[in-house]
């Protein structure tokens, strides 16, 4: 069983990724945060081994999320496989995710069992 983080401040967006990650039986333990900054002060606690990322939210977005992630994480922490999950269709959006290293995958939301299938099976945990 996996754990995972799911960033993101729409609370049905949240409710539906979380219902969806359920259903799956592929993880055990499901955390949330509605920012970015809570996401940080949070995941080495955590220390999921995926986290969705949400793109536009307060206080901190997915990409300030994505800076500090990427400085900042310490490296005595296995990091954990980000997929980005948005709204957004926009192709620079997708662009911008796929060029960050720490990024594997960018969604389109909302999250559904496919989507969940997709990303464990081009994310394969060892």
């Amino acid at each position: 069983m996996y754990s995972i983080l799911i960033v993101d401040d729409n609370e049905i967006d949240l409710l539906i990724a979380k219902k969806n990650l359920e259903m799956s039986g592929k993880f055990g333990d499901i955390f949330v945060s509605s920012n970015g900054q809570d996401a940080l002060d949070s995941i080495e606690e955590i220390n999921p081994d995926y986290v969705l990322l949400d793109i536009n939210m307060p206080i901190l977005d997915g990409w300030g999320f994505l800076d500090s992630f990427g400085l900042d994480y310490l490296e005595d922490y296995r990091k954990p496989t980000v997929i980005m999950l948005s709204s957004s269709i926009d192709e620079e959006d997708s662009k911008r995710a796929l060029e960050n290293p720490s990024v594997s995958q960018y969604l389109v939301k909302p999250l559904n069992a496919l989507k969940i299938q997709q990303f464990l099976d081009n994310n394969t945990l060892n």
